[in-house]
């Protein structure tokens, strides 16, 4: 028996590989293995050999002694240069006097022709995701196989990247002895499969704050608004206390491992800090003092994101955030969210409904997991499949990603 399924989620400071045998006979494994920034930096691969390496070994962990015949490879990506944008696409169904049966052809023509759209050259599109369909006058149609009409409209959204992003990524999991052509954007996968049904029908805005990328979405009353990532993480709070107090990175992560909050009391602010300086004598300085630049930069980050959600009209699109990743674990992030967002804000946690199907999948929850597993969960759920073309990552098993979208 072998595992013949292989998901690979290429994070911001971690590659972490699951693999599945699609019978049920073997149970689901993972392995990850830790990056640095000199081998991939804010989603893009800086040394393709050592990725190669940690993919190969981080599959070899995860499969122990059994063995490994994937015929599909699914990879979860993410990238500040990739943009998402909507397009229109159409499909003549029939005449005014003689309407036509909509057909599972008809959307996929729709859909296809919605990817027509000029793009910035070295640009592609990695996935195409239907949001709404019209028929002639009859608007937001969540099902239209079946009805009579003379036209089919198809609102999708685009995601594109870097080609030589998307080539570099397929030459490393190649190099390590695999063959990937389906790429998923990971807020895209985060968005569908983490919040619950009655936050995606509400309206939610997803973060995940990762080492040196935050990636954030919105989704509302069921359908994807916005996705987008910012150049921005965890490891720029590191990067502010090494600048500051003379520290190496190293020792800004154990001081922000150990402190690990923001929004002090006013006697905690007061708590005095060691620092150990390298070389230098100790110096005490207040805690307040390094949670405000812990505080700053994550209010940067959160001020971007709301200067987006603005910018392009999508501020009334949620009431809640919801934020995971590692840094999610600083106390009292979600406060500054809420304050700087102006809605309820909430550290993010599997609901129940999601626990079991970790726990049937043989997968603990952890927020550094959030990408992969929504990778692992929005390919599973869907079982899409899709067709062997030149285009990278084209989506095209329409009736299981409707399924999905609209919770048929």
């Amino acid at each position: 028996m072998a595992y013949d399924k292989l998901y690979i989620d290429l994070c911001s400071s971690k590659i972490v590989v699951l693999v599945e045998d699609s019978q049920g006979r073997l149970p689901l494994r993972y392995a990850i293995e830790h990056v640095d920034q000199d081998t991939i930096r804010q989603g893009q691969i800086y040394n393709l050999e050592t990725t190669a390496q940690k993919i190969k070994k981080a599959v070899e962990a995860a499969i122990e002694k059994e063995k490994l015949e994937p015929d599909s490879v699914y990879v979860g990506f993410s990238d500040p240069e990739v943009e998402f944008i909507t397009s229109i696409g159409m499909s003549a169904c029939g005449t005014p006097d003689n309407p036509s049966e909509i057909t599972e052809k008809h959307m996929e023509e729709a859909i296809f022709n919605s990817r027509a759209v000029k793009l910035e050259e070295g640009k592609i599109i990695v996935q195409t995701i239907p949001i709404e369909f019209n028929v002639d006058s009859k608007t937001d149609i969540k099902h239209p196989i079946g009805m009579l009409g003379v036209r089919l409209e198809v609102k999708s959204g685009l995601v594109t990247a870097k080609k030589s992003s998307i080539l570099n990524y397929k030459k490393a999991i190649e190099k390590a002895g695999f063959y990937a052509d389906k790429f998923y954007y990971q807020p895209v996968s985060e968005l569908f499969t983490l919040p619950t049904q009655d936050d995606k029908e509400n309206g939610v805005l997803f973060i995940d704050i990762g080492r040196d990328l935050t990636n954030f979405g919105i989704i509302a009353e069921n359908k994807i608004r916005f996705v987008g990532t910012i150049p921005l993480g965890g490891i720029n709070l590191n990067k502010d206390l090494k600048y500051y107090f003379g520290i190496s990175i190293d020792k800004a992560e154990e001081i922000k491992k150990e402190i690990s909050k923001i929004l002090p009391t006013e006697e905690e602010a007061k708590d005095k800090y060691v620092l150990n300086k390298e070389g230098r004598r100790s110096k005490e300085v207040n805690l307040g003092t390094i949670t405000k630049y812990f505080q700053d930069r994550l209010a940067e980050i959160f001020e971007l994101i709301k200067d987006e959600t603005v910018l392009k009209d999508f501020r009334h699109d949620f009431n809640l955030v919801k934020i995971t990743g590692g840094t999610s674990e600083i106390e009292n992030i979600e406060k500054l969210a809420g304050e700087i967002l102006g809605v309820d804000s909430e550290v993010f946690y599997p609901s129940q409904e999601l626990e079991t199907e970790l726990n049937s999948w043989n997968l603990s929850y952890h927020s550094s997991l959030s990408s992969a597993i929504a990778l692992y969960k929005f390919v599973n759920q869907n079982k899409l499949k899709e067709r062997k073309t030149e285009k990278i990552g084209e989506l095209t098993s329409i009736k299981n990603i409707l399924k999905k979208i609209f919770m048929k």
